[in-house]
Order: C-alpha cells, then sequence, then structure tokens
C-alpha cells in the first residue's frame, strides 16, 4: 500500500512538472524573444508588468486557492465541497478581474492603450494559477498538466504570429500573446473537468467567506507582507533604479526562473499532502515531507547554480546578443542565484505553515524581513552608482525569511505533537461497555 502511494505520488509529480517545465520553457523563449526584440525601456516594462502578474498570483492564491485548497484536502463532504468550490471560484473571478482593471488604470497614464492588454494579462494570469491549485487539490493533475501544454503551445504560436518586426505595438502584441494563452488554457481546464461552471454572488456564498474570515483576514495579511517582502522589494527596485537599469536583472531572473520549476511542482503538490497529514495527526511523515522536499530543493538549486555560472557569458553574448556587455553580469548573475535560492527553501516549510492555518506567524515574519530588505536595499540604490548591488537588500530580506519560516516549522510542529500527546493522554484506551 505504501508503494503504491509513493508511485502515485511520484506519478502525480511527473505530470506536475512536466506542465511546470512545458509553460516555463514558453516564458523563457518570450523573454529571450523580446530581449531581442525590444528597447531595454520596454523589455524594463514588460519585466515589471510581468512581476505585478506575480503579485497577483499571490493574493488570488491566499484569498482563494489556499483555502480551497484546506476544504478540500481534508474530505468534508461532496455537498460541502461543491459549495465551497462555487464561493471559492466566484471569489477567484472577482479577485481577478478586480486586479485587472486596477492594472489597466495605473498602466495608462505610461502605456496608453496597450494597459487594457497588460490589464487583460493580469487577470487570466491570477486566475488561471488558481485554478491549476485547486485542479491539483482535487487530484486532477492531468487536467492541469493539459492546461499547462494549451496555454504554452498557443502561446508560443500566438507569440510567433504577433511578435516580429519590432514596431511601436510589440509590447501590446506580447500582452495580447499571453493573454489569449491564458485564456486558451482556462478554457481547455474547464471543458476537460465536465461540469458547469458555476458562479454565484448570492448572500450564501458570501456568508461562507464569511465564515472564514478571521483565517482569511490573517492569509491577507500575511501575503501581503510577503509581497512587501519579496515582489514589493523587486518592484520598488525596478521603480527607483528605471527600466532600463532593471532590464539586465530581469533578464538574469528569466535565467534562473527554471529553478522554480520543480519548486513550484513540488510545493503545489505538496500542500494538499501535508493537509491531509496533519488531519490525520501524521506528524512524522509530514515532517520527513517537508525536509526531505527542503532538501531536494536545496541540492538542485546549488547544481543549477554551477551550472549558470560557467555558461552565463555565453548566454550573455549569443542569446542577449551582447545587450547588456557593459553590465556586471557575473555579480548578477551571483546575486540572482543566491536569492532565488533562499526564496525556494523556504517553499516547504511556508506551506506547511499554510496547512497549519499559521498566517499570522507567517506574516509576522515577512513583516520584519521586509523591514531588514528595506533597510538595507534603498539606501544602496539611493547611494550606488551600481544598481546591482541593491541585490543584497533582496537577499538579507530572503535569509531573514528562510530563517523566520525554519524556526516557526520546527515551533509549530513541537506544539502539535505536544497537542497530539495530551489528545491521546486524556482519550481512555478502550471504551466502556455498555451492560
Amino acid at each position: 500500500m505504501k508503494r503504491l502511494r509513493l508511485g502515485r505520488f511520484g506519478s502525480r509529480f511527473a505530470v506536475i512538472l512536466s506542465g511546470e517545465m512545458i509553460q516555463s520553457l514558453f516564458h523563457f523563449v518570450l523573454n529571450v524573444v523580446l530581449v531581442r526584440e525590444l528597447s531595454a525601456h520596454d523589455y524594463g516594462l514588460f519585466a515589471i508588468v510581468f512581476t505585478i502578474g506575480a503579485v497577483g498570483i499571490t493574493y488570488i492564491r491566499a484569498l482563494c486557492a489556499v483555502p480551497a485548497t484546506l476544504f478540500l484536502a481534508r474530505g468534508i463532504g461532496r455537498g460541502a465541497e461543491r459549495g465551497y468550490d462555487v464561493a471559492f471560484g466566484s471569489g477567484a473571478v472577482l479577485v481577478a478581474a478586480l486586479m485587472g482593471l486596477a492594472v489597466s488604470v495605473v498602466l495608462m497614464p505610461t502605456l496608453g492603450y496597450s494597459a487594457f492588454a497588460g490589464g487583460v494579462f493580469v487577470a487570466l494570469y491570477a486566475f488561471r494559477s488558481y485554478l491549476r491549485i485547486v485542479l491539483l487539490a482535487r487530484a486532477a493533475s492531468r487536467i492541469a498538466g493539459l492546461s499547462d501544454i494549451a496555454y504554452a503551445a498557443s502561446g508560443l504560436l500566438l507569440g510567433a504570429l504577433l511578435i516580429h518586426g519590432g514596431g511601436i505595438g510589440l509590447l501590446e502584441h506580447a500582452f495580447v500573446a499571453v493573454a489569449s494563452a491564458h485564456a486558451i488554457g482556462i478554457a481547455i481546464a474547464l471543458a476537460a473537468l465536465r461540469q458547469p461552471v458555476r458562479l454565484s454572488f448570492r448572500p450564501s456564498m458570501r456568508r461562507r467567506y464569511l465564515a472564514i474570515w478571521p483565517t482569511l483576514a490573517w492569509s491577507l495579511v500575511g501575503i501581503t507582507t510577503i509581497n512587501v517582502q519579496a515582489q514589493g522589494l523587486t518592484l520598488l527596485f525596478a521603480l527607483i533604479a528605471g527600466p532600463a537599469a532593471y532590464a539586465p536583472i530581469a533578464a538574469t531572473l528569466v535565467l534562473f526562473a527554471p529553478l522554480r520549476i520543480p519548486t513550484n511542482a513540488l510545493t503545489n503538490m505538496v500542500l494538499p499532502e501535508i493537509t491531509g497529514l496533519l488531519a490525520g495527526s501524521q506528524l512524522r511523515k509530514a515532517r520527513r515531507l517537508v525536509v526531505g522536499s527542503t532538501a531536494l530543493i536545496g541540492l538542485g538549486c546549488l547544481t543549477y547554480g554551477a551550472i549558470m555560472w560557467t555558461a552565463l557569458p555565453v548566454i550573455e553574448t549569443q542569446l542577449f546578443k551582447g545587450r547588456f556587455a557593459h553590465e556586471p553580469m557575473n555579480m548578477i548573475g551571483l546575486g540572482v542565484w543566491t536569492v532565488i535560492t533562499a526564496s525556494l527553501l523556504y517553499a516547504i516549510p511556508r506551506a506547511f505553515l499554510e496547512a497549519a492555518a499559521d498566517f499570522r506567524i507567517i506574516a509576522h515574519g515577512a513583516l520584519i524581513s521586509g523591514a531588514v530588505g528595506f533597510l538595507i536595499m534603498i539606501p544602496i540604490l539611493l547611494l550606488q552608482e551600481v544598481p546591482a548591488w541593491a541585490l543584497l537588500g533582496l537577499l538579507a530580506s530572503e535569509l531573514t525569511t528562510a530563517w523566520w519560516s525554519a524556526k516557526s516549522f520546527r515551533g509549530r510542529l513541537r506544539s502539535l505533537r505536544e497537542a497530539t500527546a495530551e489528545a491521546s493522554l486524556a482519550t481512555p484506551p478502550f471504551a466502556p461497555a455498555r451492560g
């Protein structure tokens, strides 16, 4: 039975990983093409909007996807599952639409009417992320993988049709191509589910949200502080340094993005697994899963970093056409690698804290880490002529978060063990016989 469970775990991971790899390969190809075709300013703008989309994903994950996963993984019954599915799905649609509208309004002074394409991209990007996480929680990993393939294939096709020849409208064409690809991926996933799409904003749906609002409120606070600590600091870096100065760092982030592929796949799969283990008080198995997954991520980061250290000069010359020859690319590469490695090492411990609904602890840690990063990064950006040195602030922030997550994971595991031991002592070993 154990061997069968491990086999199913491995096959699910293979399906999820292949989907992550396919769509990440599309993102890599897209960014390489845009680096070569767009000006440094326009590519910096594209990277900033893409980062805004990543921030949007974290909010829709906190408000809709993670709560949905917690309910679906605990086996609360088919009727209740369907009710929460409708509630969280409707919430995801509303949150994604509001985010897209906000992005369009904010970007309008800079991008003009192209801002609407950017807003639609962010909205569809966020909703497809929600859909993927819920599909994994419902053990529909093959449908999630099919959606990833449809997204990447249609994105490549639309990109080939729309992104060529340069010109002023190229940035808008890039947003249209990626947004359309997300829409196709969503449509394929919903069609493969063979279930009616139900949205509801009735009072009963709002009551479901209000019933869990205390937990969601801390989840919202937590994700806001995490965004300030991570993506928010990156956006602030880009805004202060400017799109042109941010472009080489954005391009290097793309090169190290493959590190996030197996980590994202593993995190999305492990979250419902940990939730189920905690619900069954299987704390030892949960600990082994967290520690083993984190060690695997660390080994992958070290291996990939060694490969990229030797390949980065060739990549800069060949793929980027020497666009950043005047930039300290070795220093940028080392800085980006250390920042990403530190951020990935706490992904699984934080998933454990999410499964345990410890959103308050996550929020406190992110607030402290964000303050550390802000205090280090801002003076460097204002005083140093080389913006890349400000990566030290991002690194300090991520290392602080990694330390806090590991500390909180051990503390929460200890408290759960104590609670389980007390419950077992309070429960009599044999039920009294009824005469």
